[in-house]
């Protein structure tokens, strides 16, 4: 968070220990992930297992055909050919045409594909260009294209693909790590904005399109279709927890930043992730287009977010370690930052916040969570327990991180 930074690679225990890690895969331990492919296995025990399925549908097939031919020509209820005119009629004219094929076409316009270049270093210490891709979702005429934070952190050059394949290339408007929303802008106008839709209204069991270019440009446009799973989700992503819409419509690396759309072609929700396990399958999660509103319109207007800032690094104190290490339930301040409104109110190392303006506060999310709630400016009540259980309430105004964006 950028009001509370507790960096999930480079934690600390309560006696001061540090432990480094470190994630290449990009799956963190709950298994979600955003941008990683990951290959496996061949299994040819599903693939025997389809071949019999498939021959017994022809030879059912078969036997079905000639009990028909047999046996067809003495079946003269009226009923039945009535019932088989109608449905076949039905058929022809409506069945046939998916509900989702009017909202793809209606969308699928507004959806790109964004090729992402910058440098990294490998294990020897050389540097390399490193390519990656993920979607993009057109919001108004003038450009304007959001997208995921994690797609477009640490690109050196942006190139947007549009659906008719011309290539474009974009530049960076700004970006929020918080909530993993990034705009890009290309120099093109009247381009084909989609529509937004009301995320608050959605109920769990509605149609739901996910759009966007898995697995590179080569499959820029890629519609699949599912329902709403769940809404109000709370999903932990790396060092921050979001409330997430969930859906069982294949979201595959690189569908990143692209629309989950209803039923009325609306963009209901931003894409973003999915949880990776090999026993778990169809749980893709897209940030609320609610909640990502009034950030797409800050970052166009001003190029970045402002939120409070609170200025700790802090962790979460469980029951358990408070029993271990003689401590308070609350949230452990590791590092306080220099010139922050924390450390001019008095926070210190090694203080554990337990209340913030009266409430109870048990974990970091919390703590962040009431702190996101204010603005830059506001002064909150803070009430801590220090050395020798010492409990203080101190006065603390939020600031503006001096290092965000």
């Amino acid at each position: 968070m950028d009001i509370i930074d507790e960096n999930e690679n480079s934690q600390s225990d309560f006696s001061g220990n540090e432990d480094s890690q470190s994630d290449v895969s990009g799956v963190d331990e709950k298994g979600f992930y955003q941008e990683v492919i990951v290959k496996k296995p061949r299994t040819y025990g599903k693939k025997a297992i389809a071949l019999f399925l498939a021959f017994g549908l022809l030879a059912g097939t078969g036997f079905g055909l000639g009990v028909n031919k047999l046996f067809g020509d003495r079946i003269t209820s009226p009923n039945v050919a009535y019932a088989t005119e109608s449905t076949t009629n039905t058929v022809t004219s409506s069945s046939t045409v998916s509900p989702v094929v009017p909202i793809a076409k209606k969308v699928s316009p507004s959806i790109v594909a964004i090729e992402v270049k910058s440098a990294a270093t490998d294990f020897w210490g050389e540097q390399f260009e490193r390519k990656g891709t993920g979607s993009g979702i057109i919001i108004d005429a003038e450009g304007h294209i959001v997208t995921n934070n994690h797609v477009v952190e640490g690109a050196q050059d942006l190139t947007v693909v549009l659906k008719d394949g011309k290539e474009l290339p974009a530049q960076l408007v700004g970006r929020d790590p918080s909530s993993d929303l990034a705009v890009i802008k290309v120099d093109k106008k009247d381009l084909p904005a989609a529509e937004l839709g009301d995320s608050s209204k959605i109920e769990v069991g509605e149609l739901a399109v996910a759009i966007g270019s898995p697995m590179g440009t080569d499959f820029a446009g890629s519609v699949t279709a599912g329902i709403i799973s769940g809404i109000n989700r709370q999903v932990s992503v790396g060092d921050k927890t979001m409330t997430l819409i969930q859906t069982d419509a294949a979201i595959n690396p690189g569908n990143s930043g692209g629309a989950l759309a209803n039923a009325k072609g609306q963009v209901i929700g931003i894409n973003t992730v999915k949880l990776a396990d090999s026993s778990v399958e169809g749980m893709g999660f897209a940030i609320p287009i609610n909640e990502a509103k009034p950030i797409i319109d800050q970052l166009i207007k001003e190029k970045k977010i402002v939120r409070p800032y609170l200025g700790i690094q802090g962790i979460t104190v469980t029951k358990e370690d408070a029993q271990t290490y003689g401590l308070s339930q609350g949230v452990y301040v590791h590092v306080v930052a220099p010139y922050s409104g924390a450390e001019k109110a008095g926070l210190k190392k090694g203080d554990v916040i337990t209340k913030i303006d009266g409430k109870q506060i048990s974990t970091i999310e919390e703590l962040a969570s009431e702190v996101s709630k204010h603005q830059v400016g506001d002064v909150i009540k803070v009430e801590v327990v220090g050395a020798f259980d010492q409990v203080r309430t101190l006065s603390i105004k939020l600031t503006e991180n001096p290092d965000q964006e």
